[in-house]
């Protein structure tokens, strides 16, 4: 990751933030007026949604991050980019098969060749992060792990997220420098960033 340029601190802070989302999504909201009431919560409301799910367990993750690491989706990493004036590689081939965005051949050709390298290095990517996540749900499932195993395996988890970050907003990078002025105006009129009421699709990139 040094190459990169993204300090060893940044991995910790997003696994953190992993983590803490992951807590707050599992923590059951107290009853109004925040009093317990003994055998007044059904066993409906206390079954955890991931109890039998063996995917889960294994992986650590849900089915949908696990298709996404594995697919190379775009999983709004590249959201801060896409909205602010630099367009992502897919959507632009997206809007010119649509007739909503002309591109000279050999823009297509290059914006195509951007997709292609970044789909090829988000799954690579994708791969090591999916192997990482299984490797610390296995030490949580057979009670191998404490507090210096734990901020290691965070520090790796999270300098790979990264990484598979930067895949994704320096191809966004990539592909502006590719457009005129006037080609990711319309791109952004197309994809409604400009307040025209185009639609905000950032499913992918």
């Amino acid at each position: 990751m040094g190459s990169l340029g993204i300090p060893g601190g940044c991995g910790v802070f997003v696994a953190a933030v992993l983590a803490g989302t992951a807590f707050a999504a599992e923590t059951p909201a107290a009853p109004a007026g925040g009093h317990h009431s003994p055998g007044g919560a059904g066993t409906g409301a206390l079954h955890s949604p991931y109890s039998g799910a063996r995917d889960v367990q294994a992986t650590g993750l849900l089915p949908d991050e696990v298709e996404g690491l594995t697919k190379g989706s775009g999983m709004t990493l590249a959201l801060a980019a896409e909205v602010n004036g630099y367009p992502g590689p897919r959507h632009v081939l997206d809007a010119a098969d649509a007739g909503q965005l002309t591109l000279r051949p050999e823009q297509r050709q290059a914006v195509q060749g951007l997709f292609d390298r970044m789909s090829a290095e988000a799954k690579g990517k994708g791969q090591e992060i999916l192997t990482a996540e299984a490797h610390l749900a296995t030490r949580f499932r057979h009670a191998h792990v404490d507090e210096p195993t734990l901020r290691g395996l965070l520090e790796q988890i999270g300098t790979l997220r990264a990484a598979l970050r930067f895949i994704h907003l320096r191809t966004h990078l990539e592909t502006k420098a590719l457009l005129t002025p006037e080609q990711v105006a319309r791109y952004n009129a197309v994809r409604g960033y400009d307040g025209s009421g185009g639609e905000h699709g950032t499913q992918r990139h």
